[in-house]
């Protein structure tokens, strides 16, 4: 066994040698973990189905891959019903990732959802460096209820208010009572 040979050839320090990963437990037919990944580019790729699954596609319970869908799912492209973390996370109730979009919880570089965080953050609470939503809280707030630096909306508060509020307060000081 040399350093840079070890277990069998498995593990090499240049890659995986384009190697193909196939498991399945307990049998191939029923599959309650799924591994398809790797090898020499071919026309299509590896799609992992099963409880847990891990693959270039991966269709299960517990998700993880290039393009994943789940109930809970990992990956370039993560799609779920529970919770997605990847580049790109879609999901009902918890998203995390580049571009996080979740009927529920969001955060990421941009974050779309109820409750928002990230970079740009829109939604019913959003906080963010851009923050657009019913209640914002950023650098710009934009939104019913705004507060930042720049302050957008019907109330808010803000170095630059541009606001409902603001502009009455604006206008009660030049008319006569």
């Amino acid at each position: 066994m040399s350093k840079s040979n070890w277990f069998n050839g498995m593990w090499e320090t240049k890659g995986w040698n384009l190697r193909e990963i196939d498991y399945q437990w307990p049998s191939a037919k029923w599959p309650i973990i799924n591994i398809k990944t790797g090898g020499p580019q071919k026309m299509g790729r590896s799609v992992a189905v099963g409880v847990i699954a891990v693959g270039d596609v991966a269709i299960g319970l517990i998700s993880a891959g290039s393009i994943s869908v789940g109930v809970v799912s990992f990956g370039a492209v993560a799609v779920s019903w529970l919770a997605s973390f990847g580049a790109v996370a879609l999901t009902t109730y918890l998203a995390g990732g580049a571009v996080a979009i979740s009927h529920g919880l969001s955060v990421g570089a941009v974050a779309i959802g109820n409750a928002s965080i990230g970079a740009v953050a829109i939604g019913k609470f959003a906080l963010g460096a851009v923050g657009i939503g019913q209640f914002a809280l950023g650098a710009v707030g934009i939104g019913e209820t705004a507060y930042g630096v720049v302050a957008i909306g019907e109330h808010g508060l803000g170095l630059i208010p541009i606001t409902a509020d603001f502009a009455n307060w604006v206008k009660g000081l030049f008319t006569s009572k």
